[in-house]
């Protein structure tokens, strides 16, 4: 198999032929940012973070796109390159739906903390759990009296069985402290 010897970042190494900018790197101890590499996927899935500078070539790469070739030098962290992964990370981070703020937080009119008051509920912790509910909804007995419960729609634990069922949390507050 032909080895080809490159440069990254001043360090003179070789790889196979085929072989990309980021798996010769990650072999020598390089590190090059990436949340996305998986040879499972297509370089048109790319996160954009890789993106390295090749001496002579008048756009960003990304590294785990592009393969070595003889010759080759590589700067994996330049200003160019890490403005241009602050915006891929922007970009990602702008369409992000994971689990920053629960379901049922987000589902909730209030924005209450609904995790929170029914955790503080199941441990007994009565007057705290009404505090935090107060925090967003002033009118906490609301909770259990008008409020339709779209949090329970979006409860994550029906994925298991079914969703926490929110008046009878608020019916033993109710209970203790009439």
């Amino acid at each position: 198999m032909d080895m080809l010897k490159l440069k990254i970042d001043g360090l003179d190494l070789e790889g196979p032929a085929g072989q990309t900018i980021l798996e010769t790197a990650l072999k020598n101890g390089v590190q090059i940012p990436t949340l996305c590499h998986d040879d499972r996927l297509d370089e048109y899935s790319a996160c954009g973070l890789c993106v390295v500078e090749v001496e002579g070539a008048p756009k960003l790469m990304r590294a785990c796109a592009t393969g070595i070739a003889e010759g080759m030098v590589v700067w994996t962290d330049t200003p160019r390159t890490r403005e241009s992964r602050k915006i891929s990370l922007e970009t990602l981070l702008s369409h992000h739906t994971g689990d920053c703020r629960a379901p049922c937080t987000l589902a909730c009119p209030a924005q209450t903390d609904c995790q929170g008051y029914v955790g503080l509920i199941a441990d007994g912790k009565f007057e705290e759990a009404i505090r935090l509910i107060k925090q967003n909804a002033p009118l906490a007995a609301s909770i259990s009296r008008i409020c339709p419960h779209p949090c329970e729609e979006a409860c994550r634990r029906k994925l298991v069985d079914e969703p926490v069922s929110i008046p009878k949390y608020i019916n033993r507050i109710n209970k203790v402290l009439q």
